[in-house]
């Protein structure tokens, strides 16, 4: 096993298909080093951030999450609850993508670790925005009741609402919307009146089309969408990673992000740019200015 983890430590531009299958074949087995891998980030991150191409950590945690081992859960909570710009250097552009799957497929029961992550202010924004996407999966998996996160989204909407990220608060939004937001109508279009949330991450005319359908229909389309599906198939996710493809796709050396310009390859984001609803942080900037909007607007 030893052996086999080695060589999926760092990338070299091809997919490990071959390497990952038998890490899965030999799951038992693989459990206790891919946990020593994760708990080693944990420890020392400077060890994952020697050279940008490491990519053992992120196989590690889609593993893990797709075994749903349990024990990974506290880990990754202490892993994204470091300081902001730490966060960044480990996961970098991986930072939103799928992380609060992987939360989810791993929930040990903790709901308290994730919210005290979620109220982190000086956590990475987009790591505490993923710890709520991770609420919203799992009342689409039956492990939360709607009823319990929609009156904790209410309570970040007012008494816990206590840092000024237009960034977060406009994911509070979201997470409200894709739960049916009748309860926090007021709350959210209180953000608005404000000034206090970014408009174009999620703009109030999203709010009000969700609520001229029937909650029901929302609930229902929702569950079934792949944003909301918990981590089955590691080399179906990873596979299409841009990182993997640079004859198609030339990022950043701390990019992990999935390729869009191939179809074959292409799997549903939270953030397509494509939607002015909701952007990404490595989505174009929408203000023109040809740079993504991590590196413009949403610094």
């Amino acid at each position: 096993m030893e052996l086999l983890l080695a060589a999926i430590r760092y990338n070299d531009g091809k997919f490990p298909r071959n390497e990952l299958h038998e890490i899965i074949e030999r799951k038992e087995e693989a459990i206790p080093y891919l946990l020593q891998i994760m708990n080693g980030l944990k420890e020392d991150y400077t060890k994952v951030i020697d050279r940008p191409a490491r990519m053992d950590f992120i196989y590690s945690y889609y593993l893990l999450a797709q075994f749903q081992v349990k024990e990974l859960f506290p880990i990754m909570i202490d892993i994204l609850s470091q300081p902001s710009d730490i966060c960044e250097n480990i996961f970098g552009d991986a930072i939103t993508e799928d992380i609060g799957r992987i939360l989810a497929s791993v929930f040990n029961g903790d709901i308290k670790s994730l919210m005290s992550l979620i109220e982190n202010t000086e956590a990475n924004e987009y790591a505490r925005g993923q710890a709520l996407i991770s609420l919203v999966i799992l009342v689409f998996n039956g492990q939360l009741s709607r009823e319990f996160v929609m009156d904790y989204f209410k309570q970040l909407l007012n008494d816990k609402l206590t840092d000024t990220s237009y960034y977060f608060n406009a994911e509070i939004a979201c997470c409200c919307n894709d739960l049916y937001p009748e309860e926090v109508y007021g709350d959210i279009r209180r953000l608005y009146d404000k000034r206090i949330i970014e408009a174009f991450v999620i703009g109030m005319d999203s709010i009000d089309t969700t609520l001229r359908r029937t909650k029901e229909d929302v609930l229902q389309s929702n569950q079934q969408d792949y944003r909301f599906q918990l981590i089955t198939d590691t080399i179906k996710e990873l596979q299409g990673w841009a990182c993997f493809h640079q004859d198609r796709y030339h990022p950043s050396e701390n990019s992990f992000s999935k390729i869009e310009s191939s179809r074959d390859y292409r799997e549903p984001k939270r953030n397509p740019a494509i939607k002015i609803e909701k952007i990404g942080r490595n989505d174009p900037c929408t203000c023109g200015s040809g740079k993504k909007y991590k590196k413009c607007c949403g610094k």
